[in-house]
């Protein structure tokens, strides 16, 4: 099978029954036009002028889980892009839910010129595919979708109930998602969330990632005396703005790389 570019290829390991595994070998062919189908699509959730394509891309998800043999398959409308809802809940009472993550939406193509073929013209070269979105996130979104659907026919079910939430906003930030979970909590609870937006450690090693970094953006402004002064009268005397700008961010962080703003941890979960 192809492998998506800067990804590690396909390991066959005792995480699935034998005949899944070998139900996803006889569709390969299948499997690998329903990621370019996918990536085709030109998902960019940053551009207004793609509202349509981002709507494009949910219906096609939701196809596929449909034909995949999952249920309850929704798209959820939001403030922005729709969020994708889909279960199967057979595992039983006393089995755990498992709620799959992942987004459809893409970043920005630019710079064109440094593409050896189009973005969102799929190729396959040395046995990747290539495209925009093709390893963020649209192969773990098919992945998933691909893994249900050769366990649900080969008649070897999944030991978990499992949910579904497919995002079009994640590149964005996900402004929209948050609201949709308090309106929904019922709906999407889970004992356990997976994202599927994620690595391999190596071509034949999986990788459970705990957790990822967040960020923030801020806009300090440091005030300082209103005309210049001459540094060999007041160097050393009056602060440098520059010099008690450098000093506020690096009060930030401890050497040992810990963020020092009090309260920052406070909600952090530990692993």
């Amino acid at each position: 099978m192809p492998r998506v570019a800067g990804s590690a290829p396909p390991a066959t390991l005792p995480l699935m029954p034998a005949s899944a595994l070998q139900y996803l070998a006889s569709h390969e062919t299948d499997l690998v036009e329903d990621l370019a189908a996918l990536v085709r699509i030109p998902s960019l959730s940053g551009a207004p002028e793609h509202r349509a394509d981002l709507l494009r891309a949910a219906a096609y998800v939701t196809d596929r889980l449909r034909a995949a043999g999952l249920e309850h398959v929704e798209t959820l409308p939001t403030g922005g892009h729709p969020v994708i809802y889909a279960d199967w809940l057979h595992a039983g009472p006393d089995a755990p839910t498992v709620l799959l993550y992942g987004h459809y939406d893409v970043q920005p193509a630019d710079p064109l010129e440094l593409w050896e073929s189009p973005p969102f013209a799929p190729a396959i070269r040395d046995n990747r595919l290539y495209g925009r979105g093709a390893a963020d996130d649209k192969a773990g979104v098919c992945a998933a979708i691909a893994a249900l659907g050769a366990m649900f026919a080969s008649g070897d079910l999944p030991s978990v109930n499992v949910k579904i939430c497919f995002e079009g906003e994640e590149e964005i930030g996900s402004p929209n998602l948050e609201p949709l979970l308090e309106r929904e909590r019922g709906r999407f609870a889970a004992d356990l969330v997976i994202s599927v937006d994620g690595g391999q450690w190596s071509p034949d090693q999986p990788q459970v990632i705990l957790g990822l970094r967040g960020m923030i953006g801020l806009e300090l402004h440091v005030r300082g005396p209103a005309h210049d002064l001459h540094s060999g009268l007041f160097g050393g005397a009056v602060l440098n703005p520059l010099e008690a700008l450098a000093r506020l961010l690096a009060s930030m962080r401890a050497p040992d790389g810990r963020i020092t703003v009090d309260g920052f941890y406070d909600d952090v979960v530990e692993p």
